[in-house]
């Protein structure tokens, strides 16, 4: 072989080299936007999910309050019933893929029986299937946030946020299930053995699940509310209103949900953030390769 056809040889390797290179590149630049446009479609979705969501704790507290005799608390409980179905409507209209989805389907299923039902349900009956809807719930929100590959996004500590959906959302349901006993004594006006025992454990392993967490902000809110289940729920005689409770307990709830949907922002707007700066250096360099 001549030294031309070796070199001929040698080039075209090179520019083979080389157009494989920057085919590699182009598919990593383009998998790495595919997958932050899935990322950000997972967090706006997560967000509606979880409004859902709390809402739907709202009415399992608010029903137990009425099913216990306070009647004072059906005008609550028929806005917030028309809140979910608004609710589930946007959702349903903004994200057509959950159309297809089972867990969804069976969610908006078993809403629309309990809807109607709920205030005619036995008030065990009526807590158990708040109940199976909210984790149910919980299980979607893994779902999405798996499938859009959330888990994949840190917090400003380097931290996967996953922790936003499997700790605060737990908590957050931890309470909430307090929440709902302590309304259905507050509007009884007596708590029963049973309900004492479950009010103890549910106490119990909240307490547990924030020393776990380590978050000092929510511990006032949280011991004024244990306070309270001590001195004027788990008694003989309660004498706290039930919406009054609901309401105390609905604040500790709330705290827990502003920094989870703190965090989940701050993590949004990192990712559009990071998504304009390489559309904006990408769009740099190809204005300084066309003048050069």
């Amino acid at each position: 072989m001549t030294s031309q056809s070796m070199l001929l040889v040698s080039g075209s390797a090179i520019l083979f080299t080389l157009i494989c290179l920057c085919y590699l590149l182009f598919t990593l630049q383009s998998q790495q936007r595919c997958r932050k446009q899935l990322q950000m479609d997972g967090l706006v979705k997560l967000n509606s999910i979880r409004k859902l969501f709390t809402r739907v704790q709202q009415h399992r507290g608010l029903s137990n309050g009425v099913l216990h005799g306070d009647k004072n608390l059906k005008p609550r409980l028929k806005g917030l019933t028309d809140s979910i179905e608004t609710i589930q409507q946007d959702i349903s209209d903004n994200y057509p893929d959950l159309l297809d989805n089972e867990r969804w389907q069976a969610i908006l299923d078993h809403w629309q029986r309990l809807a109607v039902d709920c205030i005619n349900l036995h008030v065990r009956n009526n807590l158990e299937q708040h109940n199976k809807l909210v984790l149910n719930l919980l299980y979607l929100i893994n779902d999405i946030a798996f499938d859009t590959k959330l888990h994949q996004l840190n917090n400003t500590n380097s931290e996967s946020i996953q922790f936003l959906w499997q700790e605060l959302l737990f908590t957050a349901e931890s309470i909430a299930q307090i929440r709902a006993l302590g309304t259905g004594i507050a509007a009884a006006k007596k708590c029963t053995q049973a309900e004492r025992i479950r009010l103890n454990y549910l106490c119990q392993s909240l307490a547990q699940s924030i020393n776990i967490q380590k978050n000092q902000d929510y511990l006032p809110k949280i011991a004024h509310l244990l306070k309270v289940i001590d001195n004027e729920i788990i008694i003989t005689k309660p004498t706290i209103k039930a919406d009054l409770f609901f309401n105390i307990a609905t604040e500790s709830i709330d705290m827990i949900l502003a920094s989870f949907d703190k965090q989940l922002n701050i993590v949004e707007y990192n990712l559009h953030t990071s998504t304009i700066d390489n559309n904006q250096a990408k769009q740099h360099c190809h204005k300084k390769n066309h003048v050069n």
